[in-house]
């Protein structure tokens, strides 16, 4: 590339990531000192005050959660129970611990759909009264650091026999096991949204609950996961539903919620910015490593990242990079098909651009081509769907292929690969003795609820033309794929079953061979019972000598899988095989991905990562610099007539001015944009009864003279109402300033 001044620089800005494990005394002398640029654990042990040029951000880190023994005679019923709780939860409503902000309701400011239980938020503090002092004697256990401070000041500390706990729940351990990390996804596409994360965190306590409480909240969640919505009211009426039920007999409840803070290094010159991070996993995600930039050596210099322990977890992208120091690897050196939206519970296309088509409220779906296959349970061969299918939704996918580390060229059997992996590792009816892992169960289970089949529709070349004179072909594969029980927006539901896959075939199958022969399994639990190792690719060289002995097996007799012998010729396979031989010999680890950075060192203690800067990755730095210091919309004005709401809202901007970022308000208007970025502006309200049932949710009209009006329904029954505002910009969903209005239908409010 030498020579040309080039439009497209791919990778990211740091040339190079160095990860280690450092304590939090060590990362706070690294911070003050400038030699760190970011530290993930908990917070530094700083000998005195942060110092002025560490940044802290703020992230949602767990639920402190109440609960009750479920064999205590001495709360045996539910108002037993929730007279205790409404003492202690007066208790804790003006606590002080450190990272603890008092929240009796189990969706929080962190989870966007918050808005829609603002009202219920409010309800829950007022519910609050008084502190009585019938709590003063209780014997409370406690669990985590936060919640043993909070028992230690208020209440007698109880053993293994107290009848209470109070305990913090992590966020990452909640969401552990809703999915496999399976070539690059983060878990389900629902995984961050507040409903779904309380019915994980209480559901437990619903089989003590009464049938009625039970079934309504099973009907709720079931109705939630499928998609079974008509509109965005009968959605929130659902999520309220579902979060109200799974606490209403007090067997176990939010408390509150703690603030993790972890911390960037912005000194001037050697410090980072253009830092973005995500609401509930903080710097430890994808869209940190593709945004952060060092100041003196914006795309050349290394970034130097802590992490708090040992990179533990075993390196396979299937079972393993589970730990903290895993996943920040993983970010790096693997690549999503979409990435987290940070600051709202969506996605965001990362190697894939998509079309959805959904059939919603239409009878009989849509239909799906008789020639799309599917993977079959056990085995992960494809069979033909065959005539008289219907799907809810078609989503018609782009992919960005780019070639894998080895030099292979990413092809459509790469893209298919992983759906008959699937099907296969996560069937208890697998047709191979020990092709099954039980983690693999979730993702299969969510495959198998909702593909109902896929085809390949043609392979476009296409040429970007990147520098005068210096052109990149590359192809193009463009999927059609067929969904039922499609829940979510359009973003979650392309989130879904991406056609994608950040490791070449070949290596999934040299990975499944290891398992089959008893080398290795993939995930810790599968190894410990079946009492052999955890497969990392790169660190144990008695199962790096086995793969190399397999790879030139399986270089030797063309080797492939039964499902792509149709596909790919044994000459083909033998041309992978050799590739992988050499790049394994070559760098001494197995870790073949197309993601923007490569393994390049690793000792017991750090890793370093290396920039692709190959014209063939398709993304670049920039590509992801809008989700920087994300704007917010505040409510300044509300008014209201007989039948018509008039909202004004300014914009708060984050605004990068020399080396430095200031924050300024001004009216939003259309014209108004943040930096080189034009505002993306959606506004709601929620039209609530009496009875706390939505009866409208829909945008506000957004007039040419900035302001946001909502015509009000005719023929509203006398009686109060509720109405939840709210605008987001940029898909900002967090930590919204949003407002209440109450009124009486028929009253006339004076002017806000």
């Amino acid at each position: 590339m030498g020579g040309h001044s080039l439009g497209h620089y791919p990778s990211y800005y740091p040339d190079e990531i160095r990860i280690e494990s450092i304590d939090p005394a060590s990362a706070a002398k690294g911070l003050e000192d400038g030699t760190l640029h970011a530290y993930i654990g908990p917070p530094p042990d700083f000998t005195g005050p942060v110092p002025g040029h560490v940044k802290p951000l703020r992230s949602l880190g767990s639920f402190v959660v109440l609960s009750f023994s479920e064999a205590s005679l001495s709360f045996s019923s539910s108002d037993e129970r929730c007279t205790v709780a409404r003492a202690i939860m007066a208790e804790l409503r003006d606590e002080k611990a450190a990272g603890f902000a008092f929240h009796p309701y189990p969706v929080t400011p962190y989870h966007a759909d918050y808005v829609h239980h603002l009202d219920r938020v409010e309800a829950a503090m007022s519910a609050i009264g008084p502190v009585s002092g019938v709590s003063r004697s209780l014997r409370i256990r406690a669990r985590g650091p936060v919640a043993e401070a909070i028992v230690r000041m208020r209440w007698q500390p109880g053993g293994d026999d107290a009848n209470i706990v109070l305990e913090e729940v992590p966020l990452t351990q909640l969401t552990a096991d809703a999915g496999a990390s399976l070539d690059g996804a983060m878990g389900p596409p629902w995984v961050k949204e507040g409903w779904f994360q309380a019915h994980r965190l209480l559901s437990s306590a619903i089989a003590a609950a009464p049938p009625r409480a039970a079934d309504e909240t099973d009907e709720s969640y079931g109705r939630l996961m499928r998609g079974e919505i008509r509109d965005l009211a009968e959605q929130v009426n659902l999520e309220r539903r579902l979060v109200s039920s799974l606490s209403r007999n007090c067997e176990r409840f939010v408390a509150g919620y703690t603030v993790a803070e972890e911390y960037a290094n912005e000194v001037d010159p050697p410090g980072v910015e253009n830092v973005a991070y995500d609401a509930q996993s903080g710097l430890n995600a994808p869209i940190f490593i593709r945004t952060v930039k060092l100041k003196d050596y914006p795309w050349n210099g290394s970034l130097r990242v802590g992490v708090n322990g040992q990179v533990a977890s075993a390196w396979n992208p299937v079972g393993g990079f589970s730990d903290a120091g895993g996943r920040l690897i993983w970010s790096a050196v693997g690549d999503p098909a979409m990435v987290a939206f940070p600051f709202n519970a969506s996605w965001i296309p990362n190697r894939i651009r998509f079309e959805v088509t959904a059939a919603r409220g239409q009878s009989g779906g849509l239909a799906v081509p008789a020639e799309a296959v599917r993977p079959e349970p056990g085995t992960g061969m494809l069979k033909r769907v065959g005539i008289r299918t219907f799907a809810s939704a078609k989503v018609v996918y782009e992919v960005l292929a780019s070639p894998f580390l080895d030099g292979t060229e990413m092809e459509v059997t790469d893209l298919i690969y992983p759906f008959a992996f699937a099907y296969r590792w996560g069937s208890r009816t697998s047709a191979a003795e020990r092709a099954h892992d039980p983690g693999l169960e979730t993702e299969l289970a969510n495959l198998v609820d909702r593909l109902v089949g896929f085809r390949v529709l043609r392979v476009d070349r296409i040429v970007d033309t990147i520098a005068p004179g210096l052109d990149v072909a590359r192809n193009m594969p463009v999927f059609e794929v067929y969904l039922r029980n499609v829940p979510g927006d359009e973003h979650q539901i392309a989130a879904l079953a991406p056609p994608w896959s950040t490791v070449p075939w070949h290596l999934s199958a040299l990975m499944e061979e290891a398992v089959l022969r008893g080398y290795a399994a993939f995930s810790k639990e599968e190894a410990e019972r079946l009492q052999t190792a955890w497969m990392d690719l790169v660190r144990d060289p008695s199962l790096r000598a086995k793969l190399q002995d397999l790879t030139a097996e399986f270089e030797r007799d063309g080797y492939r899988p039964d499902v792509l012998k149709d596909m790919v010729t044994a000459e083909d396979a033998r041309r992978r095989w050799r590739a992988l031989r050499i790049f394994a010999e070559t760098n001494g680890h197995f870790l073949v991905t197309n993601g923007p950075y490569r393994l390049k060192q690793w000792t017991p203690v750090s890793v370093t990562l290396q920039a692709v800067r190959e014209a063939t990755y398709p993304l670049g730095f920039g590509t992801f610099d809008r989700y920087v210091n994300p704007p917010r919309a505040v409510i300044r004005g509300v008014t209201r007539n007989a039948d018509q709401i008039v909202v004004q809202a300014d914009a708060e901007l984050t605004l990068k001015v020399e080396r430095h970022y200031r924050t300024e308000r001004q009216p939003l208007t259309r014209e108004t944009s943040h930096g080189l970025f034009g505002l993306l502006v959606v506004s709601r309200y929620l039209l609530i009864g009496a009875d706390g049932t939505v009866l409208v949710a829909e945008k506000m009209h957004w007039e040419d003279d900035g302001r946001f009006v909502i015509d009000l329904p005719k023929g509203l029954l006398p009686g109060p109402y509720t109405v939840v505002l709210a605008i987001f910009l940029d898909g900002n969903s967090l930590h919204l300033p949003a407002t209440l209005l109450r009124f009486h239908a028929g009253e006339r409010s004076p002017p806000g």
